[in-house]
């Protein structure tokens, strides 16, 4: 049975789901301009899983912390996929189930994840992935 139009999203946000979806194609493709343009300049980006892979334990923030998430994602992963699957949203606040694949130090790894943003005024400014734990 189809899913109706508004579930995960009774308010019918569509606006600020497109952004972050905009966000994950561009992750995808390695756009780097692509996603600056959809965050804003103190943005603020907990991707921990990474961040601990690289010996850090703040955040990523700003254009110049995107800039040094990429970094990280190209010395640390072979190979690093974002398999956002399914996105519910509530005005300012968009949740995205699904999981990660990639390859580090020869070993693939499979890692379920929810990430939740922050929209507001049409750009990004903060997000939180979670790590759910290891995949079946």
């Amino acid at each position: 049975m189809a899913r109706p139009d508004y579930y995960g999203n009774p308010a019918g946000i569509t606006e600020e789901i497109e952004i972050v979806r905009g966000l994950y194609d561009a992750f995808e493709r390695r756009d780097l301009d692509a996603m600056l343009a959809a965050i804003s300049e103190d943005c603020v980006l907990h991707f921990e899983g990474t961040a601990r892979l690289a010996g850090r334990s703040t955040p990523y923030v700003g254009h110049a912390g995107l800039r040094e998430y990429f970094a990280d994602v190209q010395r640390l992963w072979e190979e690093l996929v974002l398999h956002a699957t399914d996105y519910r949203a509530v005005p300012g606040s968009v949740i995205v189930m699904g999981h990660i694949t990639g390859r580090r130090q020869g070993l693939d790894v499979r890692r379920s994840s929810v990430w939740t943003w922050k929209v507001t005024g049409g750009r990004a400014t903060s997000v939180k992935a979670a790590d759910l734990g290891d995949m079946a």
